[in-house]
């Protein structure tokens, strides 16, 4: 092990925070440490936006569950594809700005590389974080609260802040589980991976005293109807192509 691979394994999602602040010397260390990740052809199609406002905290805590941590965190940030500024410097020039299903894929990739970079700036210093998909809940909404302009895509928020808990560490598929060389294993094997992993999951959440239960039972559930329906009506108004 390295420092670097000690913190990664250190991770933890946080859901309880003390009301500690995170400094603004802080945040710029990590947007800069987030900033260094790798970005297609130095187009860098992502922003963060930090919600200081109470009022609109509320709103968004209150949307993405409610999930009051979105509220109470040292600081919350929302993640977004950002197209606009391509927008711009494309209508600057005098031509149409002709979107495609790649500029949004790159927008999400990109912005997903930094957010890691920044979560784990963040972790490095002492914070906790966590990743609140919530905020996909309602996007209009959210849209309406945060008044974006076209191009501005939010995909995930961030909480960050002084840890007031810690949680134990969940277990993950085991590495040759998800590292395949050459091609991908067969049904049969893939099967016997899950399996290996259910008695994993199992334990671990019998450890942790809540009820066992198995990996793939949760998945079962979680994918067997469709969560969040009208987001890509929200991403196409917000200037997406998504064919």
């Amino acid at each position: 092990m390295n420092p670097t691979i000690d913190q990664m394994h250190a991770h933890r999602s946080v859901r309880k925070y003390t009301n500690d602040p995170v400094t603004d010397e802080h945040i710029t260390q990590a947007m800069h440490a987030g900033q260094m990740a790798a970005t297609s052809s130095a187009v860098q199609p992502y922003c963060v936006l930090r919600i200081t406002d109470s009022a609109k905290r509320q709103a968004i805590a209150d949307l993405a569950g409610p999930q009051p941590k979105v509220h109470d965190c040292g600081a919350f940030f929302i993640i977004c594809a950002d197209l606009r500024k391509h927008m711009l410097i494309v209508e600057k020039s005098g031509k149409d700005y002709d979107s495609s299903l790649e500029a949004f894929l790159v927008g999400t990739i990109d912005a997903s590389l930094f957010a890691q970079n920044f979560t784990l700036a963040f972790e490095s210093i002492g914070y906790g974080t966590c990743y609140i998909g919530g905020i996909r809940n309602d996007l209009p909404l959210l849209d309406k609260v945060l008044n974006l302009p076209e191009g501005v895509m939010p995909l995930y928020g961030l909480c960050v802040g002084v840890p007031d808990e810690s949680p134990s560490s969940r277990p993950c598929i085991a590495p040759d589980g998800m590292l395949f060389v050459n091609s991908y294993p067969s049904d049969d094997e893939t099967h016997a991976h899950i399996d290996r992993y259910n008695e994993v999951y199992t334990k671990y959440l019998a450890d942790r005293g809540a009820k066992p239960s198995t990996w793939s039972a949760a998945i079962a559930k979680k994918f067997s109807y469709a969560a969040r329906p009208g987001l890509a009506e929200f991403f196409r108004s917000k200037g997406a192509n998504l064919d």
